[in-house]
C-alpha cells in the first residue's frame, strides 16, 4: 500500500512524493550512491561502476535498494505495490538479447542510466522484468513504477500479462492494484466533487441549509483502500494553491499525503501485521533535493548530493 503525487509551483518547479506504506519494517538509512558504487543487478555478472549519483532512503538486502529515489540529473522515481495484477518474464523465458532485472531492481537501473522520461521509454523496448524471489518479504514483490523528470512530465509504467505498459501520468496520482485505467474508470464516480460548498435549497416551501463548510466533498471516499486513497489524493492535490517555491511544495505536498496517511493498527494484514506509513519522501527536482519524515516525527529532513564525494565508489549514508 503507498500513495504517490506529483506537484508543481507556479513556475514549474516540480515535484514526486509518496507515502511507503508497508507491514514489513523497513527501517531505511539514508543514503547517496555515488558515480562508481558498483550497483549489482542479479542478472548481471558484472556490477555497473559507472552511472549517475542516486539519492534516497535505502534498505540494506544483500545489496542496497531504494523504492524511491532521485538522481543528479533531477530524475525521480518511486515503486508502489501492484497486488495480483503485477506480471513478470519467467527465469526460463529470458530473451538474451535484452536486459534482465528483477522488480525491486528495475528502479534502481532506471535511475543510474537514465536522464529524462524519453530515456526510460526507449530503455523500455529493452528491459524485460524477471521474476526474482526477494528473501525479505518471502515472495516476488509485485510491482509497478512512477517516474518524473525536471520537464514534470511523468509516465506510470506496470508489468502486465502483455507486456511493460506506459501511461501519461497526467493527473500525477498512483495508488495500488487495480491497474491505471481502472482508477481513471473510477474517477467517473466522483466528478461530482467541489471545493465550493453548496447553497440552501427549498423543498416544498421548506428551505434546508448544508451544515457549514465542506458540502461540496460529500461522498469523498474516507477508507484506506487504493481505490479511495487514490481518488482523496486526486481532489487534495486539485484543490491546493501552487506554491511560489520548492520549499511551500514539500509543505504543500505534505498536506496532501497527510489526507491518505496509514496510521499504526488501522490496517492489519492476514499475517497480524501493522501495514502503516513508514515514511513519506519528497522528491524535489528544482533543487536535486531529497526531503523525507519518517512515522515517529513530524519533523520533514532535507538532504543533498555532497559533490565532494560524488565520484567516489562506496556508498554514503547520511
Amino acid at each position: 500500500m503507498c500513495t504517490s503525487i506529483t506537484l508543481k509551483t507556479k513556475n514549474n518547479q516540480h515535484l514526486l512524493a509518496r507515502t511507503m506504506d508497508f507491514s514489513f519494517e523497513l527501517e531505511p538509512e539514508m543514503a547517496m550512491m555515488p558515480r562508481h558504487y558498483p550497483m549489482n543487478f542479479h542478472f548481471m555478472e558484472q556490477p555497473l561502476a559507472d552511472h549517475y549519483a542516486i539519492l534516497g532512503l535505502s534498505k540494506k538486502l544483500n545489496t542496497h535498494f531504494m523504492a524511491d529515489g532521485v538522481n543528479e540529473k533531477g530524475l525521480s522515481g518511486a515503486t508502489l505495490y501492484f497486488e495480483d495484477y503485477a506480471h513478470y518474464i519467467s527465469q526460463d523465458d529470458i530473451d538474451e538479447n535484452k536486459i534482465q532485472l528483477g522488480p525491486i531492481e528495475f528502479l534502481m537501473y532506471v535511475l543510474a542510466t537514465c536522464e529524462t522520461i524519453e530515456n526510460i521509454i526507449e530503455l523500455e523496448k529493452n528491459v524485460q522484468i524477471v521474476d526474482l524471489f526477494v528473501d525479505f518479504i518471502q515472495r516476488t514483490p509485485p510491482l509497478h513504477w512512477v517516474f518524473v523528470d525536471q520537464s514534470g512530465r511523468s509516465i506510470i509504467i506496470e508489468p502486465r500479462t502483455d507486456g511493460l505498459r506506459i501511461f501519461e501520468n497526467n493527473l500525477g496520482i498512483l495508488a495500488n492494484s487495480p491497474d491505471y485505467e481502472w482508477h481513471l474508470t473510477n474517477i467517473r464516480n466522483y466528478i461530482n466533487l467541489s471545493q465550493s460548498s453548496y447553497g440552501p435549497k427549498t423543498i416544498y416551501g421548506q428551505e434546508f441549509k448544508p451544515f457549514g463548510q465542506g458540502s461540496g466533498t460529500f461522498g469523498l471516499p474516507g477508507d484506506l483502500t487504493p481505490p479511495s486513497r487514490f481518488v482523496r489524493a486526486l481532489y487534495s492535490k486539485l484543490s491546493t494553491k501552487l506554491p511560489d517555491n520548492p520549499t511551500d511544495l514539500v509543505i504543500a505536498a505534505s498536506h496532501v499525503l497527510n489526507s491518505v496517511d496509514i496510521p499504526k493498527g488501522s490496517v492489519v494484514t492476514q499475517r497480524g501485521t501493522l501495514d502503516y506509513t513508514q515514511y513519506t519522501s519528497y522528491l524535489s527536482l528544482s533543487d536535486l533535493a531529497y526531503y523525507y519524515r519518517l512515522y515517529n516525527s513530524f519533523e520533514i529532513v532535507k538532504c543533498t548530493f555532497d559533490y565532494d564525494r560524488i565520484d567516489e565508489d562506496e556508498i554514503i549514508l547520511y
